[in-house]
């Protein structure tokens, strides 16, 4: 695989050449490994969903706005298969190689930390609402209700305990779980957070624990343009 990476902060470094020989840009995709869906359980995964409706308006903001890396910058999560997940940040520039593109989607993934912490209780709970109305948005064409099922059944296991039957469900518990509000109607209070600033607090412990540990499972993906084959 060549030599060892220069970065300490990301474990593995996979490098290519566009094939294109008129392709222009470079392009740096950073994924950062959290745990698998059963690990996570669905407060974990509901979690993971908030942090990453999160972060994309950060690092649009951050990586293209203002430093003007690229036309394309995105954060979101990722599912692999087998059930594993990743938090991941996205940049495509035609004026900036890959390794500084690494170099700033990391001090991105510190400074939105910061960010995250010094937002109040109250965004949070607006931000838990938002994820949680959009979750909630009915199908409007069939395809899409078909999709959703049928991405449940293919994500079964047949032979596995915990993964045989499908979850047709589970966009409304990931949305229970982002419910703050107490129903005066229910006698039972059954929210999982009981509070905005109970559900920062579990953010930013999600967020230490997967994003910022030293221990942290990274991937790092360059693809270079052309003109930059040399350096490559």
């Amino acid at each position: 695989y060549g030599s060892a990476p220069q970065s300490t902060e990301v474990p593995l470094i996979i490098e290519a050449v566009a094939h294109s020989e008129d392709e222009e840009n470079n392009s740096l995709e950073l994924m950062i490994q959290t745990a698998s869906s059963y690990e996570l359980g669905y407060e974990g995964l509901a979690i993971q969903e908030l942090l990453g409706s999160m972060a994309y308006n950060s690092a649009f903001t951050q990586l293209r706005t203002k430093e003007q890396l690229g036309y394309i910058v995105s954060a979101f999560v990722k599912k692999s298969n087998g059930g594993g997940n990743a938090f991941c940040v996205l940049v495509q520039s035609s004026n900036t190689l890959p390794p500084e593109l690494e170099e700033r989607c990391l001090s991105w993934v510190k400074q939105f930390r910061q960010e995250l912490e010094e937002m109040s209780d109250e965004r949070f709970g607006m931000e838990a609402a938002a994820v949680r109305a959009n979750l909630l948005e009915k199908n409007i064409k069939l395809g899409e209700e078909v999709s959703s099922a049928w991405g449940e059944i293919l994500s079964t296991v047949p032979h596995g305990e915990h993964f045989k039957n499908p979850v047709f469900d589970r966009v409304e518990k990931f949305a229970d779980i982002l419910t703050l509000e107490k129903d005066d109607n229910v006698q039972s209070d059954t929210r999982v957070f009981k509070s905005a600033s109970e559900l920062k607090k579990r953010v930013l412990d999600f967020y230490d624990e997967y994003l910022l540990t030293p221990d942290r499972r990274a991937v790092s993906s360059r693809v270079y343009n052309p003109k930059a084959k040399e350096l490559f």
